[in-house]
């Protein structure tokens, strides 16, 4: 192992193998903290490495010490696991592969397989300063064998938000190595770097010059996935698809292209061809995927069948949606983002009839529902207090604050805010949302008189929400993202709380269309259609008119008002001609105007002839 500053994991680390391995080597490159001395409780083998930017020099300085005949790579984020034992049984090959499932967080994992095991010879070394591998890593005709045993990863979850200057050393890394010896890894690297900095044209270009580098490696499968998802990012929808057209056919039988090819087609708007390709990742399932180099997990399973359930919520299939995340729930109950949706299918519910279904759907263990409970306080949901009411769990700030606020005690929840003055701003990731509630609901500007600084809001969008609370009417203001996140937030507290006093009062505060349309997004969310068409304001802005009519059209529809929906996708269609509102179209002729319906797909066939879906529905409906 080599470490630095990891006290908070090393000693969970060294636990999971002792009494597995026969000896310990720990290279330390400069900590500052307690991981030498937790060290030397496992191992007297623990020696100093002056950090040289090279991981690989301070890898292949750990490997000098190692006296046994095989070796074994672990790092300080990571865990055994050997259920079989094998590590204790007899090897005969030069190199084994590992997989390790890396935790991404909310219940999501990407597995992938490197040679983690290998025989203690000169010969193998590690190459590359920054994701240092032995070079057969690289080689996809591999001569090793794929062991059973595993490791757990956690540091992609600790550590997704990395330190600009940790950012900066790894970017540093890599340009000096790919200045000095460039190969398709180095550049592989660059791109991930780039990704994680949310550069994607930049990493586009690395993974790019990765690929003509070499289309061979063990990796060049997630190099084409990443490829696609940068494409996605920087919005060239259709060059995504067709890259992963072709990977399909490179990598038959890879359920990760497909799914990738859901998400581009999900946010391009051409939502049944999104849903062909999750059908086609739970057609190729997860049986083949331990072959695969890298896989995310789920991809063939409950990933896909999610995704399946949010795209029926869309078409209004609600059955649908329930029996896709009940088998998705069933296959993988502590993936969050399968919860997030199954709330989705039911967001007026009353609450203690909705924590009795989850109860009955959710196995129940103590680690589950507790990220269950810390999942509902960050999104706010009122369903919080039934699971602290049931587990009868103390409640301590900030949670205290929200739980206060769900059960109409304002001065109490006001009080938690005072009482914990040095911390509120810092501890409570809703401090500005529970702040704006209860100047709100206590018709009381003071708090933000107070507290306001401590919030991502301006002085000028302070004084804006202290006019809206003191005279209940406000001037437009240019709103930020940071505005429209607050202001959406209270709206959404409002219809939870079933505070509809507070929806009239936002509503009458403010003719302003931008922040109307967000107050109808939240009511058509919810189901109140028809409140939500009251709410809209037509603007001289021509691209907010064009989400204006497109939720009109929506609410209009699923009233049955279908010639008034239509007559608002036209003006929207007047500004902006794209699948959405041609899809909104052909929904409400399916089933009614065989004609109407024919014409509309031969337009959209005109307009996207990439839509397989387009392709094949116009063929039926030419019969």
């Amino acid at each position: 192992m080599i470490v630095k500053n990891e006290e908070n994991c090393l000693e969970r680390c060294l636990q999971s193998v002792q009494g597995i391995v026969d000896e310990i080597i720990i290279v330390d490159t400069g900590s500052t903290d307690g991981t030498k001395e937790i060290a030397r409780r496992y191992t007297n083998k623990v020696y100093d490495f002056q950090w040289i930017n090279d991981f690989a020099a301070a890898r292949n300085f750990a490997l000098e010490y190692a006296t046994s005949e095989y070796i074994l790579q672990l790092d300080a984020d990571e865990v055994l696991v050997d259920s079989k034992k094998e590590l204790q049984q007899k090897f005969d090959k030069d190199f084994y592969y590992l997989r390790i499932k890396n935790d991404l967080g909310s219940g999501q994992y990407l597995s992938h397989q490197f040679i983690r095991l290998f025989r203690n010879s000169p010969d193998i070394r590690y190459q590359g300063a920054l994701h240092e591998q032995v070079p057969s890593n690289f080689e996809i005709e591999r001569y090793g064998y794929l062991s059973s045993v595993g490791i757990f990863h956690e540091g992609y979850k600790l550590h997704l938000v990395k330190s600009k200057q940790k950012l900066q050393r790894n970017l540093n890394i890599l340009m000096k190595e790919i200045k000095e010896r460039p190969t398709a890894f180095a550049y592989y690297n660059l791109g991930m770097q780039y990704i994680i900095e949310e550069k994607y044209h930049d990493a586009l270009k690395a993974l790019k010059k990765s690929y003509s580098y070499g289309s061979h490696y063990a990796f060049t499968p997630k190099v084409i996935l990443d490829i696609m998802k940068c494409l996605q990012n920087i919005g060239q929808y259709q060059e995504a698809i067709k890259v992963g057209l072709d990977a399909v056919v490179l990598y038959e039988g890879v359920p990760d292209f497909w799914y990738q090819m859901g998400l581009v087609y999900t946010e391009w708007g051409l939502i049944k061809d999104a849903q062909a390709c999750f059908e086609q990742c739970l057609e190729i399932g997860e049986e083949n995927t331990a072959r695969l180099v890298q896989h995310y997990d789920g991809t063939g399973s409950y990933l896909a069948q999610g995704k399946l359930a949010e795209i029926h919520l869309i078409l209004d299939h609600h059955e649908q949606a329930l029996q896709y995340i009940l088998q998705a729930v069933k296959a993988s109950p502590d993936t969050l983002a399968l919860f997030d949706i199954f709330l989705s299918i039911y967001p007026s519910a009353n609450k203690e009839e909705l924590f009795h279904t989850i109860s009955s759907i959710w196995p129940f263990s103590s680690q589950r529902y507790i990220e269950l409970i810390g999942y509902l306080y960050h999104r706010r949901n009122p369903l919080l207090c039934e699971f602290l009411s049931y587990f009868e769990m103390e409640v301590v700030y900030p949670v205290s604050v929200f739980s206060e606020i769900v059960a109409g005690n304002y001065e109490q929840a006001r009080s938690e805010i005072l009482n914990n003055k040095k911390e509120a701003s810092e501890q409570d990731p809703h401090f500005a949302h529970n702040l704006l509630f209860l100047s709100l609901a206590t018709n009381d500007s003071s708090l933000l008189e107070e507290w306001g600084g401590d919030t991502p809001l301006s002085s000028k969008e302070l004084k804006w929400f202290k006019k809206l609370l003191d005279n209940k009417i406000a001037e437009e203001i240019s709103a930020s993202k940071t505005f429209q996140a607050v202001w959406k937030q209270l709206v959404i507290d409002a219809i939870q709380l079933q505070k509809y006093e507070y929806i009239d009062l936002l509503i009458n505060a403010t003719n302003q269309s931008e922040l109307r349309l967000l107050i109808a997004e939240c009511l058509q969310s919810f189901g109140f259609d028809d409140l939500a068409i009251q709410v809209l304001v037509e603007t001289n802005n021509r691209q907010l008119n064009y989400k204006i009519y497109l939720v009109a059209a929506k609410s209009l529809r699923t009233l049955g008002a279908t010639d008034d929906a239509l007559f608002y996708l036209e003006k929207a269609e007047q500004i902006k001609k794209d699948f959405s509102v041609m899809f909104e179209k052909w929904q409400i002729y399916h089933g009614i105007d065989k004609k109407a319906e024919r014409e509309q797909l031969q337009i959209m066939h005109d307009s996207y002839p990439d839509s397989n879906w387009v392709n094949q529905a116009l063929k039926e409906a030419s019969f």
